[in-house]
């Protein structure tokens, strides 16, 4: 048979055995591999074929949609494992221009506490600064700063927010006085820089770095009150992490992971005490379940200007429901991809689908008929990610890559406790009776230390940027396209060829003379 364009005109004119549109086209598109066999495929039995490249790898742009109002520009996310996605690994990732999704395996406090401390690693604009007023004294600052941390503090009128500025008074103007009870319109700055709304974030920064100060109060449009701050600190994370993921307000995106409580019931209580911690992203977990419909259509309702995540699916009867509900995003994959990993089962499961189909139709779905971006997960190599973004996917989430790193949580084992569910639970679960009845289908295996994230993510962004420029593409839109017209081209690999290569590649490392090893050992098996 001829090898025909992609899925869109493969549905509209059938491929026919008569004649070739173009004899030196390699592979098949990705209708002919997808649509034409009653076969689904893991992501080890797919590989793209290259195509002509014009371009350096650092021109590539990887800028991928998380949910329809969420773009990362790198469109690496952090799985909800309590062995991965904690604070520091949120912040990490958001800095690298990614974004961590908090785990649920604890107390709804401590997880809003998680969220808070990932907003307030980057200031942007601070929309609540601490303020006084000028009959307070250095005393009261003094408590302020043991008991905050903060040093610099603006003055109004009537020492709230919304107030006439009056001045401002920092560390250093404080400092020089020993008497304690002075009260603050004696030692406070009352020439202050400032700047008017409206502005943006970059203005304002700007301003302050003309200006040379290191706080600066925004005003509103009347020029009086105070409504935010800028400060200083951000310029060098700014400078050191470009691809930074920050809101409107210049803070670190984040999101946070809303579990089905053990009863099946949809748990309301944390999704709202989390969006009102600040996260940008609710990723509501669960299986299709009625409670997690209702929790998307209840977030909707209650809070319709936050983003949700929904998922993981594997088919497309899933996520339409999950769309149809109000999510804003949908995540593919359900790890029953066969072999050797402890974050799926360790045996092909009887209910399931491979990930690549499961990406590949999902993503074709929803992209026709609801123009809704697909996450895939499950994802554990940068080959793994690309293939993924390459079948329809606009971001990958990882579990695997990130374990290990100086920024998850200790332990050295990775506790990959998949239960059926699809959501984990931890040894130290602040209710123990929750993991009764629950079915653990995964290992626990130990992973070696992958360093920071902050040098290891960009690793795997160069990478992904490495890939795209072998098949010839210069961004997601671009690939996307190609898949949909037929340009990128595949072909499927045989089961035993991927099992061969794995038996080789562990023949090779544990060889004492790798000189006298067959070739095909040593090179590895397409």
């Amino acid at each position: 048979s001829s090898r025909g364009p992609g899925r869109t005109a493969c549905l509209q004119a059938p491929e026919t055995s008569v004649g070739m549109a173009d004899p030196a086209q390699d592979g098949w598109s990705a209708g002919k591999v997808f649509d034409n066999q009653p076969t689904g495929y893991t992501y080890d039995d797919v590989v793209f074929m290259p195509g002509y490249s014009s371009f350096d790898a650092s021109e590539v742009d990887m800028t991928g949609k998380l949910t329809k109002n969420i773009s990362l520009r790198s469109p690496l996310v952090g799985a909800p494992s309590d062995m991965v996605t904690e604070a520091e690994m949120a912040i990490a990732l958001a800095l690298t221009g990614g974004m961590g999704i908090i785990h649920a395996n604890q107390g709804i406090q401590e997880q809003c506490a998680m969220v808070k401390k990932v907003k307030l690693h980057v200031n942007g604009f601070i929309l609540e600064p601490h303020v006084m007023s000028p009959h307070q004294t250095l005393a009261d600052l003094d408590n302020i700063r043991e008991k905050l941390g903060i040093g610099t503090v603006p003055i109004t009128d009537s020492g709230l927010l919304a107030g006439k500025l009056l001045g401002i008074v920092s560390t250093r103007d404080a400092d020089v006085w020993e008497d304690r009870g002075l009260q603050l319109h004696q030692v406070m700055v009352r020439n202050v820089v400032s700047a008017k709304e409206p502005l943006s974030l970059h203005e304002a920064m700007e301003k302050l770095k003309r200006a040379k100060v290191g706080k600066m109060p925004i005003l509103d449009a009347s020029g009086n009150c105070l409504v935010s701050m800028v400060v200083r600190s951000d310029f060098k994370k700014i400078r050191d992490y470009p691809l930074m993921s920050r809101d409107h307000s210049g803070k670190l995106v984040v999101g946070a992971a809303v579990p089905p409580l053990p009863d099946g019931s949809m748990d309301w209580p944390r999704a709202s005490a989390l969006a009102a911690a600040g996260a940008n992203v609710l990723y509501v977990i669960g299986e299709g379940l009625d409670s997690q419909l209702d929790l998307v259509r209840k977030i909707k309702e209650e809070l319709p200007t936050l983003d949700i995540l929904a998922g993981p699916v594997a088919s497309t009867r899933e996520a339409r429901r999950l769309v149809e509900a109000g999510a804003d995003g949908i995540v593919a994959g359900n790890g029953c991809d066969a072999g050797p990993d402890p974050f799926a089962a360790p045996l092909p499961v009887a209910v399931g689908r491979g990930d690549a189909t499961t990406v590949y139709e999902v993503a074709y779905y929803l992209t026709l008929n609801h123009d809704v971006p697909v996450t895939a997960s499950g994802i554990r190599s940068s080959s793994q990610a690309l293939l993924a973004l390459g079948l329809g996917a606009s971001a990958v989430m990882m579990r695997e890559p990130l374990a290990g790193a100086e920024e998850s949580p200790p332990g050295g084992l990775l506790a990959a406790q998949a239960i059926l569910g699809n959501y984990a639970v931890q040894e130290h679960a602040p209710r123990a009776e929750e993991r009764m009845g629950l079915t653990t289908r995964a290992v626990a295996t130990q992973v070696a230390s992958k360093g920071s994230v902050l040098a290891y993510v960009p690793y795997l962004f160069s990478g992904l940027r490495n890939g795209m420029r072998d098949l010839g593409f210069k961004n997601l839109k671009a690939l996307h396209q190609g898949l949909d017209d037929g340009t990128l081209r595949m072909e499927c690999r045989m089961h035993y060829a991927s099992q061969l290569r794995e038996a080789c590649s562990q023949a090779s490392k544990q060889a004492k003379h790798l000189e006298i090893m067959p070739a095909y050992a040593t090179r590895g098996v397409a």
